[in-house]
């Protein structure tokens, strides 16, 4: 009954609040507008195409309307979803973080690249960016380059001599040399360039004798599971695990969470991204009014526990909290499993 509560007065402060915390993301796009080249000339929103995606900027004026202490609360709610982000990468695929750190260190490096080369790299960057990955966010399909692999290889060997690539901060895989680094690309190639390897990220219709799990390109399970291996079993954590399959066949739930400070639950899957968020969800809290500092350390406690009950709780104070400066962060999109 919590739950559907929690999900219809959601719909109501959806309709009825301005997420700041959106506005302030825009307000930075605005600041720095792009002159607008395409035929479309004369439509300020209109920033770039690639193919048939437009990117856009829209000013969101009413930010400079709140207070400082609201500004500094969406600010640093702002920083605690692009501490996420990279999850949502992770969950769509098991390639994603290993492709945008391959294409985020081309696109800072582009000295010296073939210039028709590094016009496709950039286009397919922007789609990957938009979609969270090479798989298109309304279809599902996968998204293929218009540069080969040989381009691609290319790019990435210019790239690492102009400095990509030096140090690893999030995958602790390093690429600083040539050998590495076209291991890394050779690692990469089914999953950017074959059509038909994981050209779906839910695939409800899988094809060649493959199921479900086997076919989609979502990471929710690690590789070895099949559906087959599911039946009788019950998660406990639905909303935020990878099912992993041991060696010896058990089920195991690798639950996200950022572990307690006083190490009595231990840090699982995606610490140190959530463990980031809770640091400027905490910052967010001294800014907030004291109904929805409780909300805020509602979520901290869940990142930090993983427990079903822990998200109960701070849905239900987020729905009951009509805050003028509101936010959404999580992991909860259930349909893509």
């Amino acid at each position: 009954m919590i739950l559907v509560n929690y999900l219809e007065a959601a719909l109501r402060i959806w309709k009825e609040s301005l997420l700041a915390i959106l506005c302030l993301s825009l307000v930075c796009i605005a600041q720095t507008p792009a002159k607008n080249t395409s035929k479309d000339a004369g439509n300020d929103v209109l920033v770039e195409r690639v193919d048939s995606t437009a990117f856009i900027q829209i000013e969101a004026n009413s930010f400079k309307a709140l207070t400082p202490k609201q500004q500094h609360l969406a600010y640093w709610l702002w920083k605690a979803s692009i501490a996420i982000d990279p999850i949502h990468y992770d969950q769509m695929s098991r390639f994603g973080l290993q492709q945008k750190r391959l294409l985020e260190g081309i696109m800072a490096h582009p000295q010296g690249i073939d210039p028709a080369a590094m016009k496709k790299i950039g286009d397919f960057t922007k789609l990957f960016w938009s979609n969270r990955g090479n798989h298109q966010e309304t279809t599902a399909q996968k998204i293929l380059p218009e540069f080969t692999f040989e381009e691609l290889k290319s790019a990435a060997l210019l790239a690492q001599k102009n400095g990509a690539w030096k140090t690893e901060t999030v995958l602790k895989i390093p690429i600083n040399t040539p050998e590495l680094l076209n291991k890394e690309l050779d690692d990469l190639k089914q999953s950017l360039f074959d059509p038909n390897f994981e050209p779906m990220v839910t695939a409800k219709s899988p094809e060649g004798g493959k199921d479900i799990l086997q076919s989609s390109a979502n990471n929710y399970y690690s590789p070895n599971v099949s559906l087959a291996d599911l039946k009788g079993f019950k998660e406990k954590y639905p909303l935020n695990s990878r099912l992993e399959k041991l060696g010896n066949g058990t089920l195991v739930e690798n639950v996200y969470r950022a572990g307690t400070p006083d190490g009595k639950v231990k840090p699982g899957m995606y610490a140190p991204y959530l463990q980031k968020a809770n640091s400027c969800l905490e910052k967010a809290a001294g800014y907030a009014d004291p109904e929805q500092a409780k909300v805020i350390r509602d979520l901290i406690k869940f990142y930090q526990t993983g427990e079903f009950s822990d998200w109960l709780a701070f849905g239900s104070d987020w729905v009951q909290n009509n805050a003028n400066v509101d936010f959404v962060n999580g992991f909860i999109e259930v349909y893509r499993d």
